[in-house]
């Protein structure tokens, strides 16, 4: 019996550990970019290009890091042009059930599931520091019990939407 594995790609995300600082890089943030990477792991017989979440602002010597805050792509937006720039390549986001909505969350899904031809993936995660809850209305911080709690409730509700 043979063994299957499923293989990802993924563009890394934007901070001061992957700012590519060679001269040929190409742009780590440009449409362009994302959809040469997108058609080579299709090319290369990849299941899936996957995008992670940074919901987080970061800092550097004491400063906002820049690119968190002006150059991260939204992952569903930049997911829904790749899927129309590919043709069997799977296309999966990190998408946080701590601070979004689960009405909002199903909509955006449906919507990057249906522009792919059912090609659609959901990396559901919770944040577990109160930095990352500064960034929204709902703030705070909630303990491990109370975070996968409302995952699996929000989930749940996004399933049924």
């Amino acid at each position: 019996m043979s063994k299957q594995i499923h293989l990802a790609a993924q563009l890394p995300a934007i901070h001061n550990v992957t700012v590519w600082s060679d001269p040929r890089s190409r742009s780590q943030i440009a449409v362009g970019s994302f959809v040469e990477l997108a058609r080579t792991a299709e090319r290369g017989k990849f299941d899936f290009f996957f995008l992670a979440e940074g919901l987080r602002l970061r800092e550097h010597k004491g400063s906002l890091y820049e690119l968190d805050v002006a150059g991260r792509p939204d992952n569903l937006t930049m997911l829904s042009a790749l899927a129309a720039t590919t043709s069997r390549l799977g296309v999966a986001a990190t998408v946080n059930a701590t601070f979004n909505e689960p009405y909002e969350v199903a909509r955006r899904l449906a919507t990057l599931d249906h522009l792919s031809g059912g090609r659609a993936g959901w990396n559901v995660v919770t944040s577990f520091d109160a930095f990352t809850g500064e960034n929204f209305r709902r703030g705070g911080f909630l303990a491990e019990h109370d975070r996968y709690t409302r995952a699996a409730e929000f989930l749940a509700t996004a399933r049924e939407l």
